[in-house]
């Protein structure tokens, strides 16, 4: 690993074993199968004379976090620790398009081509442009696939909140975690280490979409909530706009703190709900976001290992996991072949929707993919929940074995599965 305190990643990355494809790839046309389409299994990156252009199943990766499949099929991919956006193509090959693959492109390193953790892409509604959610950047960043030119279009690089109510690229972002495009073509932001959603309008300005960053601060009966005689207070704006940050007490005494995740608002309004993103210096990437066609936006709460909705009229509901319990987040595995809000995940991150509806997710710490269907039932489809390992490709998917599948996406029929523990693509073509 190239950067020290993410502790987690640091682990997966140093006791990854090979375990992806060779010259004989398994045969990707079979119906529940699964296959490995890129990676082979080491992590690492091998650099060639033309920038790299080789056979993506004999390729190393470096943690893959998210893939984009183009409308000619070639599939944009996240290679999260090697800090690049590669692409394979139809032929198999894989090659670089964007990153120099060392971290940087910070508050005190303003060069466009570098990269610190991406964690997820998308197309613009041109589909020209990528967008990217640039992670420990704390930017949003924008490639042309043309030119290759990457600009930034939210956030100083700064990490801290910021902003609302004036121009994103001034604003400060923590953690931009997910991006997603809104039905009026607006750019909605998990602004994960600050627990909230924030939007970017086609005027370029930002402002608080959902989630409430509050700071828990110590109080006379210790962390938590404000106490009785202790009102709630917005901590001071700076020149780049509002603060979307409240407190307990004295602003200048707790203000510096991160926001504190937490859990509340389900059955009322978002601008009310309270959330839980893993944050700090071992924090993982979480919580992406999507719309459906109803113009509802679905997001993995991951720390409270649930995912929610945000209806077109902005009322929150709960649509997997078991709700916390006195403040505790409840996670395991139970529940296929029930209703997905009475059964138990861990560690939600990813989701997509088919097209019949079925709404996809990675269950991270459950190493699997279960399926919501539209009558919200759940469902596993790929991985056996609750075991680690490499194998089964060739076989189907529900008895392959997979390690922290962080993303995914449904695509011209298929599950492409970044499945970051093992440092492989894998993919399934659905029934």
């Amino acid at each position: 690993m190239n950067i020290s305190n993410l502790s987690f990643f640091a682990l997966i990355a140093s006791t990854a074993i090979a375990c992806g494809g060779d010259d004989t790839p398994c045969d990707t046309e079979v119906p529940g199968n699964v296959c490995t389409i890129a990676g082979n299994g080491n992590n690492g990156y091998d650099k060639t004379a033309d920038d790299e252009s080789l056979p993506a199943l004999k390729a190393r990766l470096s943690l893959p976090q998210d893939t984009l499949t183009a409308p000619d099929g070639t599939i944009y991919l996240l290679d999260w620790n090697n800090h690049r956006i590669r692409s394979i193509t139809a032929d198999g090959m894989i090659s670089w398009v964007a990153g120099i693959g060392e971290l940087g492109g910070g508050l005190d390193d303003p060069a466009n081509g570098d990269f610190n953790h991406p964690t997820n892409i998308i197309f613009d509604e041109s589909g020209e442009n990528i967008i990217i959610a640039a992670w420990h950047n704390s930017k949003i960043r924008t490639l042309n696939l043309a030119s290759g030119e990457i600009i930034d279009t939210c956030g100083s690089g700064g990490r801290s909140y910021f902003g609302d109510g004036g121009p994103a690229i001034s604003a400060v972002l923590d953690l931009p975690a997910s991006i997603a495009l809104d039905p009026a073509g607006d750019l909605i932001v998990m602004d994960q280490a600050n627990q909230v959603i924030r939007k970017i309008d086609q005027n370029g300005d930002i402002s608080l979409l959902a989630g409430q960053c509050i700071i828990d601060a110590p109080t006379p009966t210790g962390p938590g909530p404000c106490a009785e005689d202790q009102e709630p207070v917005q901590c001071p704006a700076s020149e780049a706009g509002e603060s979307g940050k409240w407190t307990c007490g004295a602003p200048e005494e707790f203000c510096s703190l991160p926001c504190t995740p937490g859990y509340g608002g389900d059955d009322g309004p978002a601008t009310a709900m309270r959330i839980a993103q893993p944050f700090g210096q071992s924090a993982t990437p979480a919580g992406r976001i999507l719309y459906d066609d109803e113009g509802s936006l679905f997001f993995a709460d991951t720390s409270n290992h649930l995912i929610r909705k945000i209806d077109s009229s902005g009322v929150v509901t709960r649509v997997a996991g078991i709700a916390p319990v006195d403040g505790v987040a409840q996670k395991g595995f139970t529940g296929d072949g029930g209703q997905a809000t009475e059964a138990l995940i861990n560690y939600p991150v990813d989701l997509d929707f088919g097209d019949d509806g079925t709404l996809y997710f990675t269950d991270v710490f459950n190493h699997c993919v279960r399926a919501i269907s539209p009558a919200g039932i759940i469902s596993t489809v790929a991985g056996v929940c609750g075991t680690k390992g490499f194998e089964g490709d060739d076989g189907p998917a529900g008895e392959a074995l997979f390690n922290l599948p962080f993303g995914l996406e449904v695509a011209n029929g298929r599950l492409i599965i970044a499945d970051t523990g093992n440092q492989v693509v894998r993919s399934v073509l659905l029934p």
